[in-house]
C-alpha cells in the first residue's frame, strides 16, 4: 500500500506553487476584463441590450466564466459596485470617525466623502440604480449599502448629541433619515447641475443638514 501511495504521487504530483501563482494571475486578469465589459455596456448608450452573454462576448470569454467567477447577473453587479468602492477609496469611509473630536467635523467629512465617491463614477452609479429600481435582488444589494451608509449616519448623529445636547425621541429618528437622504446618492444626483461645484454641493448638503440636528452655526457665509 506504501509503495501505491508512493507511486501515484509520483504520477500526480500537487501543482506546483508557481502554477497556482499563474493560475491565480490568469484568474484575476479575466476578472478584470468581465467588470470592465460590464461597466462598458452598462454605459452604453442603449443599455438595455445588457447581458451576461453580451458581457462574455465583450470580455472575450466564455459565458460559464463568468457564472463560475460572480454566479449570476446580479453577482456580477455587486461586484461591480464593489470595483467602484474600490477606485472611488471606500476603505477611506473609517477614517472619517477619526477625524479629530468634533462630530461636527464628522458629519462634514461624511458629507464630503459622500459627495466625492458618489462623482468618482456617476453615470455607473446612476444606471446601478435604475437597475436596482426595477430588479429586487439587485435592488436588496444596494439597499444593504444604504443601510450600512445609515448606521454611519447613527453614529455621527449618537456622538452630536453627547457634545451638543439630547435631541427628543421625535427628533432623533428624523434627523437620522433626513441625514441619510442627504447623503444619497439621488440628493447628489439632483444637485450636480452643471456650473455647480462639488464644494458647493457640500455647502448646500451641510446648510440643510443644521436645522435637522438643531445647530446653529456661530457664523453663516452669504
Amino acid at each position: 500500500m506504501m509503495k501505491y501511495r508512493r507511486a501515484q504521487s509520483q504520477i500526480s504530483p500537487k501543482p506546483r506553487p508557481y502554477r497556482m501563482v499563474k493560475r491565480h494571475a490568469a484568474t484575476e486578469k479575466n476578472r478584470e476584463r468581465i467588470l470592465a465589459a460590464a461597466r462598458s455596456l452598462l454605459l452604453a448608450e442603449d443599455f438595455s441590450e445588457f447581458s451576461m452573454e453580451a458581457v462574455a462576448r465583450k470580455a472575450g470569454v466564455i459565458r460559464p466564466t463568468i457564472y463560475y467567477q460572480f454566479k449570476s447577473k446580479a453577482g456580477l453587479l455587486e461586484e461591480l459596485y464593489n470595483y467602484i468602492a474600490r477606485r472611488g477609496n471606500i476603505q477611506e469611509l473609517a477614517s472619517v470617525f477619526r477625524y479629530g473630536n468634533d462630530p461636527l467635523q464628522h458629519l462634514h467629512e461624511f458629507i464630503r466623502f459622500f459627495v466625492n465617491f458618489w462623482h468618482s463614477d456617476r453615470d455607473l452609479i446612476r444606471r446601478l440604480h435604475g437597475l436596482g429600481a426595477i430588479d429586487s435582488e439587485i435592488g436588496q444589494g444596494l439597499r444593504l449599502r444604504n443601510e450600512r451608509r445609515k448606521n454611519g449616519v447613527r453614529v455621527i448623529v449618537d456622538r452630536f448629541e453627547n457634545s451638543y445636547g439630547q435631541l427628543t425621541p421625535l427628533q432623533k429618528p428624523l434627523a437620522i433619515d433626513t441625514l441619510h437622504m442627504l447623503t444619497s446618492f439621488e440628493t447628489f444626483d439632483a444637485l450636480a447641475v452643471p456650473g455647480r461645484s462639488l464644494e458647493d454641493i457640500m455647502g448646500i448638503i451641510q446648510k440643510v443638514a443644521y436645522p435637522v440636528i438643531r445647530y446653529i452655526p456661530k457664523f453663516i457665509s452669504h
